[in-house]
């Protein structure tokens, strides 16, 4: 007898096991199929629903338009170019989800050369308006328009109606699947309970073992509560890091993410000194922009790029107490006897270096945060990256290359802009309108080169004779202008002689030659005096500089306050 019972404990536990797997599979399977079933369910409201968001981009894409033909608001017309521009994103999405159903997407590809044909409509209606006004665009909406529009609604009706009856069909099959699991389920509560009473009475002779394993029990729950202990404070640090990576997101200044990742990295490494580098735009050499802690192994404030491994090899170099590796030549080991720690983890984004994190500690139990420590890193790379490209591209939406000025896009809004700001403060504006005398003569002589030569050397010593706070525009070809906010008539006219005197004596090299020198003419015109608004400013100053031209060239004219006599000297 006592040789039976551990053999049939034995058996007794193999049905146990048997009938549980079985359970166990039948659930996961059924489990699996629910699942799938209502994903496929999910995937059908998804199209739906894209179909319905194209339809409602398109149709206030068409408002808007409307709206811009009868109001000419231009608030209309970016309303519609911004609904127009996101529906062939939106379009490729749903081609995306219906790609495992060829019928859909047959008819999703017919959809979308249809939604085409419908915007290429509704540019060329904004294209008549432009040139023919809305007379002009009421004509180019004809029957070709309504039966594209037609069309497109009956497309999305099929469209729909070809989801709806996947959805019905996916639904039966939902519904067939938690009807197969629910048995499942309630087959597998009388089982489960009789396998419980039968694993029962088999673990009442393990008693008196699992009394003598409670020691190794408590062994456990201690490493246990150091595991959850461990699991906490990785959590905490994950959402530490996530913070700092969306407040990083938010920076919109290069020294605003520098200061922020300096805190954190302060925050993550107490017991470990840190400096931030940056990459020079030389990419020759790394100078530092902040410092936290107490480093135990300092470095220079500069040093040349190739004085560092991590920026060598493009990835962390980790230096350890008695290592038998080089160190870096920009680490500076206060004493023989000293045996710190340091890390060098380098900053890059896009293939780009821009910069090195350099920790120092005579304790390396900070190097247990170095995933931290890199994913930090690499966030900060990524947030540098995006804000040097924002820096770049707003200095390239408002500045004029070849002359390094502002456009005129800037100059419309600077205008209006301090116009207002002067208006308010009750302060004079002045505006000048300069423009090089011959210059086309000047650039059928000596090249398009020469005159570009030409062109930039004016910009320069546009900007060397201007105030800050003045704002200097190329207005187009050799013409140029420039705002003096809060100055008086005597300042601006004053400004304007020593701008004409300026360009008497400018040197201009071109192909190791100097070339002629050149003169200038200049329109002033004043705010409040001749005018309250940017265009009368304009205009008044180019009838100014129109009188200048007439009177010999090479000097300064004012507006005329006298309406009358301003149209007497207009072209």
């Amino acid at each position: 007898m006592p040789l039976r019972r551990p053999h049939a404990n034995r058996i007794g536990l193999l049905v146990a096991a048997a009938i549980f797997v079985v359970i166990g599979v039948g659930v996961v399977l059924g489990a699996q199929r629910f699942i799938g079933d209502a994903n496929r369910v999910s995937h059908t409201n998804e199209v739906i629903a894209l179909i319905g968001a194209i339809e409602a981009h398109l149709r206030d894409g068409e408002s808007a338009q409307r709206g811009y033909l009868l109001t000419a608001d231009v608030d209309y017309l970016a309303d519609y170019r911004r609904s127009r521009g996101e529906l062939p994103e939106m379009l490729a999405q749903l081609q995306h989800l219906v790609r495992d159903n060829p019928g859909q997407a047959r008819l999703v590809l017919a959809w979308k050369l249809e939604i085409e044909r419908r915007l290429g409509q509704m540019d060329a209606t904004l294209g008549n308006y432009a040139t023919g006004g809305l007379p002009s665009a009421q004509r180019s909406i004809g029957q070709e328009v309504r039966r594209t529009s037609g069309a497109l609604r009956a497309q999305a009706r099929q469209l729909v109606a070809n989801e709806r009856q996947l959805l019905v069909q996916r639904a039966d099959s939902s519904r067939n699947s938690a009807t197969l699991l629910r048995a499942l389920a309630l087959l597998g509560i009388p089982l489960g309970l009789a396998i419980i009473g039968v694993v029962y009475t088999l673990l009442v002779g393990e008693i008196r073992r699992r009394a003598r394993a409670e020691d190794a029990g408590d062994e456990a729950r201690a490493q246990l509560l150091d595991n959850i202990d461990a699991l906490e404070r990785q959590g905490a640090d994950l959402n530490e890091l996530s913070r700092y990576g969306g407040m990083l997101q938010s920076c919109v200044s290069v020294e605003e993410a520098v200061g922020l990742a300096t805190q954190y990295f302060s925050r993550l490494l107490p017991d470990a000194g840190g400096t931030l580098y940056r990459v020079r735009a030389s990419q020759d050499y790394a100078e530092e922009v902040a410092h936290w802690g107490e480093h135990a192994l300092s470095g220079p404030a500069m040093f040349p790029l190739q004085d560092c491994w991590a920026l060598r090899r493009g990835q962390p170099h980790v230096h350890r107490a008695h290592h038998e590796l080089l160190p870096c030549a920009h680490a500076t080991t206060p004493s023989l006897d000293a045996t710190p720690t340091y890390v060098c983890v380098p900053l890059i984004a896009q293939g780009s270096q821009l910069g090195l994190l350099y920790l120092s500690s005579h304790d390396d139990a900070f190097l247990g945060r170095m995933d931290l420590v890199k994913t930090a890193a690499e966030q900060l790379s990524m947030a540098l990256s995006s804000l040097e490209l924002q820096s770049r591209l707003r200095v390239q939406s408002i500045r004029e290359p070849l002359t390094g000025l502002f456009n005129r896009r800037y100059l419309e809004e600077s205008l209006a802009r301090e116009l207002a700001r002067c208006e308010r403060r009750h302060q004079p504006l002045g505006l000048m309108m300069l423009d090089l005398d011959h210059f086309k003569r000047f650039n059928d002589v000596h090249g398009h080169a020469g005159g570009d030569a030409l062109l930039a050397e004016f910009g320069r010593l546009l900007q060397a004779l201007s105030r800050d706070e003045d704002i200097a525009c190329r207005y187009g070809g050799e013409e140029f202008t420039l705002i003096l906010p809060e100055a008086d008539a005597i300042t601006v006219q004053a400004r304007a002689e020593a701008i004409r005197a300026g360009v008497e004596g400018m040197r201009v090299m071109h192909l190791g030659q100097e070339l002629p020198h050149v003169t200038v003419s200049i329109g002033v015109a004043m705010f409040p005096q001749h005018g309250g608004l940017g265009e009368t400013l304009l205009r008044q100053a180019d009838v100014a500089l129109y009188r200048a031209k007439h009177a010999g060239r090479n000097r300064v004219e004012v507006a005329a306050t006298d309406v009358a006599v301003v149209q007497a000297v207009a072209p």
